[in-house]
């Protein structure tokens, strides 16, 4: 489906954000496994088509929204650098993706009680 391949686009981006401000020590190699998360996730929405890779792709997303909203970085410094843009740029892709993740598990998981499909006032008169 064409809107799993602009997912996994997406994800392939978020992926490349995540490796553009990858630093060293521990948070260097955090922020290279969020990377590793995003491939694994892009690859999964590539072939799948059912609604856990929109799941994990939503729980993912959620957790860079929190990983991102909690760090400290770039909140005591006077200038901005090209890390704090990439956060921000990463920050508002997770939003997109998890907006989208939640719509597409919604629209695909939502139902019409059987009561409700065949009932009087909907037919026309």
């Amino acid at each position: 489906m064409l809107i799993n391949r602009c997912a996994s686009a997406l994800a392939v981006i978020s992926a490349v954000l995540h490796l553009r401000m990858g630093g060293g020590g521990a948070s260097g190699m955090l922020v290279t496994a969020m990377a590793v998360v995003c491939v694994v996730c892009a690859a999964d929405l590539w072939r799948s088509t059912n609604n856990r890779a929109w799941v994990v792709m939503a729980a993912s997303s959620a957790v860079m929204l929190l990983a991102h909203a909690s760090s400290p970085s770039g909140h005591h410094q006077p200038v901005v650098t090209d890390a704090v843009s990439g956060a921000s740029a990463a920050s508002i892709l997770a939003a997109v993706e998890l907006t989208l993740a939640a719509v597409v598990v919604f629209v695909r998981t939502r139902g019409i009680p059987p009561e409700l499909l065949h009932h009087r006032l909907q037919e026309p008169r």
